[in-house]
């Protein structure tokens, strides 16, 4: 009997364990990704930033080592975007800051 109680408490525990970590991992990959469209209105080169204008609306949007470029059906990079290309962006938001995740150039600077 005190075998099969301590066999069942060790089994509760891994039960416990198993479903706090599967809880931890959802919750990591929950991260929520949204997406505008605009105008690139400014470059910022030494920050990796760029703003981007969509009807009345501005936004500043930054960059980091996963962001991903899109141009024309081929890999760009950060140096190749323009100021009036119209571009698409999936980005996330932590507080005010807004990191792009993916920029895809959907046209070239308007002439």
């Amino acid at each position: 009997m005190r075998k099969n109680i301590i066999l069942s408490l060790a089994l509760l525990l891994v039960l416990v364990t198993a479903i706090s970590a599967a809880a931890k991992t959802s919750s990591s990959k929950s991260t929520k990704y949204q997406r505008t469209n605009g105008d690139i209105t400014s470059i910022d080169a030494t920050a990796q930033t760029f703003t981007l204008k969509h009807g009345k609306e501005t936004s500043t949007f930054k960059t980091d080592g996963s962001t991903k470029y899109r141009g024309l059906g081929k890999t760009i990079s950060f140096s190749d975007l323009k100021v009036g290309d119209n571009v698409r962006v999936s980005y996330t938001k932590t507080g005010t800051d807004k990191t792009a995740a993916r920029i895809d150039v959907l046209h070239g600077k308007k002439s």
